[in-house]
């Protein structure tokens, strides 16, 4: 009998159909995946020790705000990266093979008593990984977990993840400080003291005296106070007699909202230590760290001769000799408020804004108000003035010295110091002026000249 097409093809569908669902509800192992020797959650995790052959046990516990700190009485600090991820390591703890299913004899896989164990505890209950020896390629080495049968392999990098000492797993920052409440920092080195304080976000200089500070120098200081690390504990105590603070080369004063924080930084031949209110003893740390606050006042300044930023101002004028442009921002550009409210060629206005913007000093000469006279600026060839977008936005007026001289200096009106600034600079204000008042060009209304041979008269 000949088989009916339409039945066998039903059947095919039904046995392929019956194969996809046993498939899926009985998934083939992974050959490739990877044993697991640890598989918990890491909030599971409530302490670690690290215990090494011949060493004292290095114990972390997740305390208060799941936060990590050392057990066994030490109070030190605990870096929680580091911790955090020395935990999130054992959590997962795979290996590369399982070697076999069931050990009687750990001797000759040193895991009988073996050279280094990680232990854990749970909310109930917990246990403990054994490194062995190393395997014979040498690219391995031998573990299990405490009572399991199994004898596994992990990779080298597996045991070197918890091969730390408590240096390696403690804060190293020497100074524990709140970045976002940081409101002054004090800078004692070479012979010099210096002051800088933050309000409203901005950072000015308060000694030697006022000055006006460069934002960016500043903060990258604070970032480096912030973020000052030991790199080896010297001493336990900050007294130690190997260790002297008598010439620091450093003190650096930091206040936030907690209270006053000091460190202090000092020399003995190629070896640079710290001191840190933070903490008891004495610190390596590293020369750069050392070095970077020995700066002179100049360069925390700030050499901007105007703050104005890239937003365009609101209004804007400017004297150069007996020339004058009063420029106000309008709803489609700039106008020339002194000549009718005109309106001004957008890259000439963007090209004056550029060269007030760039004004910048290459040295200060003086911060003595009384001696503005002997820099030529009781009677200055530029006077420019500009007032910011904003209701409250109050107009800083700079003044520049006569640029037809070699050297040129500048002052913002009202305030004692003077500025060295370069003379093209002077002289870029001055034609930016001529540009913006130089007369727009003409329109040629004059009639088209006659053809060759025509009669002009016709």
């Amino acid at each position: 009998m000949k088989a009916n097409p339409l039945l066998v093809a039903a059947v095919l569908l039904a046995l392929l159909g019956g194969a996809v669902w046993y498939t899926r509800e009985n998934p083939p192992a992974d050959e490739d995946a990877q044993p697991k020797v640890v598989d918990l959650e890491e909030a599971e995790i409530r302490e670690v020790s690290l215990l090494r052959k011949g060493q004292d046990a290095i114990t972390v516990v997740r305390g208060a705000d799941d936060e990590w700190e050392f057990g066994g009485g030490l109070e030190i600090p605990a870096d929680q990266s580091a911790v955090g991820q020395l935990v999130s390591s054992l959590a997962t703890l795979n290996a590369e093979r399982v070697v076999s299913e069931s050990v009687v004899d750990w001797g000759p896989y040193e895991l009988a008593e073996p050279e280094l164990a990680v232990s854990f505890k749970l909310a109930e209950g917990g246990g403990a990984v054994q490194f062995g020896r190393d395997t014979p390629t040498g690219s391995g080495v031998f573990a299990r977990l405490e009572g399991d049968p199994r004898l596994f392999t992990l990779y080298s990098y597996n045991k070197t993840t918890f091969e730390k000492s408590r240096f390696d797993l403690r804060d190293k920052r020497l100074l524990d400080l709140d970045d976002a409440s940081i409101s002054s920092v004090t800078v004692a080195a070479g012979g010099r003291t210096l002051q800088f304080e933050r309000a409203e976000g901005n950072w000015s200089i308060v000694l030697p005296y006022r000055l006006r500070a460069d934002d960016f120098t500043v903060s990258d200081l604070v970032r480096a106070v912030r973020t000052a690390e030991m790199t080896e504990v010297l001493s336990d105590s900050a007294e130690s007699a190997d260790y002297s603070f008598r010439a620091p080369l450093a003190t650096v004063s930091v206040a936030d909202d907690s209270g006053e924080h000091e460190l202090k930084l000092a020399k003995d031949g190629d070896t640079y230590y710290a001191a840190s209110s933070a903490h008891g003893g004495v610190f390596g740390v590293s020369a750069t760290l050392a070095e970077s606050f020995d700066k002179p006042l100049e360069d925390f300044r700030n050499k901007k001769l105007f703050d104005f930023g890239f937003a365009d101002p609101e209004r804007v004028e400017v004297r150069a000799g007996d020339k004058g442009v009063a420029l106000v921002k309008g709803e489609d550009g700039w106008l020339l408020e002194s000549d009718g409210n005109r309106e001004v060629d957008g890259e000439q206005a963007q090209t004056l804004l550029d060269r007030l913007r760039n004004l910048t000093a290459t040295e200060f000469p003086s911060d003595d108000a009384e001696r503005q006279r002997a820099f030529g600026l009781d009677s200055p060839a530029i006077t420019a003035s500009v007032t910011p977008a904003g209701e409250d936005g109050a107009a800083e007026t700079v003044l520049v010295s006569n640029t037809g001289q070699t050297l040129v200096y500048a002052a913002r009106a009202g305030e004692p110091s003077t500025y060295r600034v370069e003379q093209s600079a002077g002289l870029d204000i001055e034609r930016a002026v001529e540009d913006i008042l130089a007369p727009p060009d003409a329109e040629d209304t004059s009639a088209e000249p006659a053809a060759e041979g025509e009669d002009s008269d016709s």
